[in-house]
């Protein structure tokens, strides 16, 4: 089946029944919805009915019940897309150029094997219609039979004669006349039912009349010069119509050329009556049928030029947008990249704004413990100021103790209290040196000239312990010994006035170390600030990063959108190219069969 056929049949369809049932179906039997059908394309007519049928089912309708609809309709379709066609008077005379335009149309394209339609009269408003198809789509011709009346605005009767597999006959009545038979009686008469010739039938009708004539003038008496005569007569007059007719043969000529469309040969006769005249209207009828198809020959010319004129630009546009095709495909390969990309920056900034917010949290931690640290080296420092002072106390007292040497063993017992209390200011100095160690150590290198000083105080407050060790066992020995003390008080005051000098240079590096520290610290607690305001920063930007993700994911979409139709453009580009190759061959069939004009 013909692609222009199918294609029109699809067109009914849709009118019928919608888009989507028609989409539905093509797709079904893999044509694909948008498929577009060549004038010369040969589609196969086992798809034709499979396409019919489902959409028959679809419907809940009958197959025949749908072609003849469709027949219907595309009479409509027809005479839309082939208004010369449908330039007739009636059914009749539309019927009867069927048989030429299947003739043409199997000369135009190759493989098309239109149905053999033929309609003879048989009175003058009946005629037999034959249709012989191998496809025998008889439900289809009756339903574009139904739609030809109905474009013709004609009632005719139609009544089925017989019909086999392949063929179909019938009947139609016709409200008018559709057939004459003009006879002229003279003619007929003088023909004798054998002479053809012109000439002779003058020679009989000059026979008979001058027999007449003679015989009223001569009687019957003299039936020989009637019978003489009128002979004479009957064949000076075919003599002289036959070589007066002789013309008629050179008009015979002139039509015969005409039929064999051999319009290059000009000529002219003279005889000063009516073939003179009749030969004249032919030759203008030839130059009016040159000057047609000079035209329709420079037409097809133009139409040729037009058509390669179109097969460069479109071939243009296919290179072109093959070229598009592939730059936005690299796009669209490049926007997907970059999401992907995006998205693994997108998830690897947010692994270390969480890390860093884990670092931020235990920064926090630290600070706060520093600041208990920084609390209690203050606390430490004014114990220490505080020992330092009750050690100069105790100086002074140790130097009343001195002039008071025999008071001494009554004030053993409060002696001994103040040894007890710089036992216990020893081993909170060393407690206080242990965690001022232990800071140091985390303040890194910044806390090592801090950690040798805590050292020291260690060791001062170990060398205190042992002075109170000592003390005590002095303070024991004193009791009992309290002479042999009084003898060596002076010694011992100036052991303790040196380490009293000691404690205050001891008091004064624990000052300095608190003031680094309390530097330090006081510049950790604006860094961890300063740190908490950066988190939240590279926290916004995450946000936008992310934001930047999503646009790059749209991006990406959009692109492959893109691709996708110019794809879709390119595709339709080629079909445009293939139907102007279609249209190209069709210009070249007319082109062909208008040699066969002579001019």
């Amino acid at each position: 089946m013909k692609g222009t056929v199918v294609s029109t049949w699809m067109k009914t369809n849709r009118k019928l029944f919608g888009d989507s049932i028609v989409n539905e179906a093509m797709d079904y039997i893999g044509w694909g919805k948008t498929k577009i059908f060549s004038p010369i394309e040969n589609v196969d007519d086992g798809e034709v009915k499979k396409i019919i049928s489902y959409i028959a089912k679809s419907q809940n309708i009958e197959v025949g019940a749908l072609w003849r609809k469709i027949g219907q309709d595309n009479i409509k379709a027809f005479s839309h897309d082939y208004p010369a066609f449908f330039k007739h008077d009636n059914v009749y005379s539309f019927l009867k150029s069927m048989f030429d335009v299947h003739v043409v149309m199997t000369k135009k394209f190759a493989g098309a094997k239109p149905p053999l339609v033929s309609i003879e009269p048989i009175s003058s408003r009946e005629a037999i219609f034959s249709y012989n198809s191998s496809r025998g789509m008889f439900d289809y011709f009756l339903g574009m039979l139904e739609g030809t009346c109905e474009h013709f605005n004609e009632k005719v009767d139609i009544k089925e004669i017989s019909r086999t597999s392949s063929e179909l006959k019938l009947k139609l009545t016709f409200e008018r006349d559709i057939y004459y038979n003009k006879k002229y009686f003279f003619n007929r008469v003088f023909s004798l039912g054998i002479i053809k010739s012109f000439g002779a039938k003058t020679g009989v009708f000059s026979f008979i009349i001058s027999a007449i004539v003679f015989l009223i003038m001569l009687g019957i008496n003299d039936i020989t010069k009637v019978l003489i005569g009128s002979l004479v007569s009957a064949l000076a007059t075919f003599v002289g119509v036959s070589l007066m007719m002789s013309p008629i043969g050179k008009i015979k000529e002139e039509i015969e050329r005409i039929i064999k469309n051999e319009y290059n040969i000009d000529g002219k006769i003279t005889t000063n009556d009516f073939f003179e005249e009749i030969y004249d209207l032919l030759k203008e009828h030839k130059k009016v049928i040159q000057a047609d198809f000079v035209g329709f020959k420079g037409v097809t010319d133009e139409m040729n030029t037009f058509v390669n004129t179109i097969n460069k630009i479109s071939d243009s546009m296919n290179h072109t947008s093959t070229e598009i095709s592939g730059v936005v495909e690299q796009v669209a390969n490049g926007a997907v990249t970059q999401a992907q990309n995006t998205d693994k920056a997108v998830q690897a900034l947010n692994g270390n704004i969480e890390a860093l917010r884990n670092i931020v949290e235990n920064e926090n931690e630290n600070k706060s413990e520093l600041e208990d640290a920084m609390l209690k080296i203050n606390n430490s420092y004014e114990n220490v100021e505080n020992a330092s002072k009750n050690i100069l106390k105790s100086l002074q007292s140790f130097n009343e103790v001195k002039e008071k040497g025999t008071q001494l063993e009554g004030r053993a017992k409060d002696i001994n209290n103040i040894v007890s209390i710089v036992s216990g200011i020893a081993e909170q100095t060393n407690l206080l040196a242990l965690n001022a160690s232990i800071e140091a150590a985390r303040a890194g290198e910044q806390g090592k000239g801090f950690a040798v000083v805590a050292e020291s105080i260690r060791k001062l407050a170990e060398q205190s312990k042992e002075a109170v060790l000592d003390i005590n066992s002095n303070l024991a020995q004193f009791v009992k010994e309290i002479g042999f003390l009084v003898d060596h008080i002076d010694v011992q005051y100036d052991v303790l006035e040196r380490e009293t000098n000691n404690l205050d240079v001891v008091r004064n590096i624990s000052y300095e170390a608190n003031q680094s520290v309390q530097s330090v610290a006081t510049s950790m607690i604006e860094t961890i600030s300063k740190l908490n305001i950066e988190a939240d920063s590279i926290s916004d930007v995450y946000g936008s990063i992310e934001s930047l993700a999503a646009i790059a994911e749209e991006n990406s979409a959009s692109s492959e959108e893109v691709s996708a139709s110019v794809i879709n453009y390119t595709n339709e580009i080629k079909k445009l190219i293939d139907n102007i190759s279609d249209f190209k061959g069709i210009t070249k069939t007319f082109k062909n069969d208008l040699e066969k004009y002579k001019i």
